[in-house]
């Protein structure tokens, strides 16, 4: 199976120095188990509404890339996240704490319907698109017996 992160996504986010400490004293198993986790978590939060399946397999080849640019940012930045708390859960960075934490409450809202995001939406076998309505209110639920 390929991986869904490249090495090269990494550049984008941190310098190598970075992830070279990260995984001091670990092989690359440790990456790819905090990857793993990342993905985990957020198919987790999506797969109600998207076809997670889909998103998180890579076609990846000489310009070609179809894998969501947003969802490639918040897997390396819950990943990086993971390996922080392994190593130094005390020296974790502001900036990637804060990171983390907009992961989280992006998903959160695509999760409860508050937020869209551009990706494919789940089809059931004929190929039709699953649409699930759920009615929400933003005031609590009233149990009054008269």
């Amino acid at each position: 199976m390929a991986r869904f992160i490249t090495d090269t996504d990494y550049t984008v986010i941190i310098r190598d120095e970075i992830k070279d400490i990260l995984l001091d004293q670990y092989s690359e198993f440790k990456l790819f188990r905090a990857e793993e986790m990342a993905i985990s978590q957020i198919k987790n939060y999506l797969f109600g509404r998207y076809d997670t399946d889909l998103i998180f397999t890579p076609v990846i080849g000489e310009g070609i890339d179809t894998r969501n640019a947003h969802i490639v940012m918040i897997t390396i930045d819950c990943t990086l996240y993971h390996l922080y708390t392994s190593t130094a859960p005390n020296k974790i960075p502001q900036h990637r704490s804060d990171r983390y934490q907009d992961v989280l409450n992006w998903l959160k809202d695509v999760s409860k319907g508050s937020a869209t995001a551009d990706l494919p939406g789940r089809t059931d076998a004929n190929g039709n698109a699953e649409i699930g309505i759920k009615i929400t209110s933003e005031y609590e639920n009233e149990d009054n017996r008269w």
